[in-house]
């Protein structure tokens, strides 16, 4: 008998478990399309404000460019960083600043909002609407989104820069050259 009950419930289990996989898989792909139409939206402001980087001189104590992509606050963000001495990134020489100045006035390119049409929420008989442990944008697999856009980015605007531009996603992956 217990067998029999442990057997109802473990399909029932399935059952949900099927659907909610559905459920996640959908609203994943709904927000993969979500963020590639708005990056798309961005890249001519982005493009730009790196074609007019990457025309500067820069000092000789620059040995690269590193971009840090933020996934949260606000989401999808990123910061330029010069390598300088001591091989430490820093948010100079001018052209950097202003830079990030352009990127801070684009972004957010997702507002918490919109984030929001893409997140599981449970609702607690105590604690009321609570956002649900596992998202389906747990699974979503930013360097495979962000990296071609930076590159695509970098490619188009690099033309003589000699020194190397490499990114990552913070505290995800480790720099990647561009």
């Amino acid at each position: 008998m217990i067998e029999w009950i442990k057997s109802l419930f473990g399909k029932r289990r399935a059952e949900n478990s099927s659907t909610d996989m559905a459920q996640d898989g959908d609203l994943l792909k709904q927000f993969e399309v979500f963020l590639a139409n708005r990056m798309e939206e961005y890249y001519p402001d982005v493009r730009d404000a790196f074609a007019k980087l990457l025309d500067t001189d820069f000092p000789d104590s620059i040995k690269g460019l590193h971009i840090e992509v933020f996934l949260d606050d606000p989401a999808f963000s990123f910061r330029l960083f010069s390598k300088g001495k001591n091989e430490v990134w820093v948010n100079e020489p001018e052209p950097v600043k202003e830079l990030n100045d352009t990127v801070d006035r684009l972004w957010p390119i997702v507002t918490e909002d919109e984030l929001d049409q893409y997140t599981i929420w449970e609702d607690d008989p105590k604690w009321g609407r609570q956002v649900a442990l596992e998202q389906p944008l747990d699974k979503l697999n930013v360097s495979r989104i962000v990296f071609p856009w930076l590159k695509k980015i970098v490619s188009e605007t690099k033309r003589d820069f000699s020194h190397p531009i490499t990114a990552s996603i913070h505290d995800i992956t480790l720099p990647k050259e561009l």
